[in-house]
């Protein structure tokens, strides 16, 4: 996979692979896809510095947007790790509107270890 990775049973890590183009997108669909297809509760962490740009964006949303029942039936968390202290506590600020977008619990934490506690805890 090119954009996920697994670290440990039912816990998936964003590669940091580039997420510029249309067809980025697409694969990204693709691989999420086979995450789902495993039918298994999962967690997601990914840095939140690592945005896709817009090309690779637009095929992200529109299949985000067909797959909310799978999303809310097996992602149990996805934890975004935000080092920035100030662009962190915005994301908490937020979180009850960002919730709103998505079927399943968001968490916003500074460091990779603190991203895999919170992700084995949102599958216990």
């Amino acid at each position: 996979m090119k954009f996920f990775r697994r670290v440990e049973p039912g816990i998936y890590e964003g590669t940091g692979a580039p997420l510029a183009s249309e067809d980025d997108g697409t694969l990204w669909t693709q691989e999420y896809d086979a995450i789902l297809g495993e039918e298994q509760p999962f967690a997601v962490i990914v840095n939140a510095a690592q945005r896709p740009q817009p090309p690779a964006g637009k095929p992200m949303a529109l299949w985000m947007k067909s797959r909310k029942a799978q999303l809310g039936a097996w992602v149990c968390a996805t934890v975004y790790v935000v080092e920035d202290e100030v662009l962190r506590a915005d994301f908490l600020r937020s979180a009850d509107k960002r919730q709103k977008a998505t079927p399943y619990p968001m968490a916003f934490v500074a460091t990779e270890a603190e991203a895999l506690v919170a992700a084995r805890n949102a599958l216990a």
